[in-house]
């Protein structure tokens, strides 16, 4: 049963994605501030950071899996969620070994994540021209409302589940 707990979850948080930009009040959802709701994302990350060793690389193969799938169900260009995600991912578990995971490096390392997909994404969906703005348009109405939404997020599932998920890697490496 553990062993699909944690692919359930993020396909419950895949599902909640497409719905939560509905369920903001109308004032934060204008013409001009457009909101990126990374909920797996923020999920894998506290996969990379609290479940995964350095053996093993369960954020990387969930995010390769639930790229392909945001990018089949909520884009129109094949592969880039699919490569964004493990590549980040991947960055991140090379540079965990150097650093701490308490809730405060969670949210630092969070950020930047999230500032480095959105960049990627940004640049190739400005290259494949289903992005029309420029990069100060970007960065002032997309970069930093998404980061603030995806932060709010990130606090209470930490507070969820970073407990479980540390217990998960131990029972892990009783094995």
């Amino acid at each position: 049963m553990k062993r699909l707990l944690l692919p359930l979850i993020l396909f419950i948080l895949f599902v909640m994605e497409g719905v939560a930009i509905y369920l903001l009040p109308p004032s934060l959802s204008s013409e001009h501030m457009l909101i990126a709701v990374h909920w797996v994302f923020m999920f894998l990350i506290l996969i990379s950071l609290l479940y995964d060793t350095e053996e093993t690389f369960f954020a990387i193969i969930y995010g390769i899996c639930f790229g392909l799938l945001t990018d089949v169900v909520y884009t129109g260009v094949l592969g880039v969620y699919m490569f964004i995600y493990p590549m980040t991912l991947y960055l991140l578990h090379i540079a965990k070994r150097l650093l701490q995971t308490n809730v405060y490096m969670v949210i630092i390392i969070s950020i930047f994540s999230l500032f480095v997909i959105e960049v990627l994404l940004f640049f190739v969906f400005s290259i494949v021209g289903t992005v029309q703005l420029t990069f100060y348009n970007f960065f002032l109405y997309r970069f930093i409302p998404t980061m603030i939404a995806n932060m709010i997020f990130l606090l209470p599932l930490y507070g969820l589940t970073a407990g479980k998920l540390r217990q998960y890697r131990q029972e892990q490496l009783e094995r």
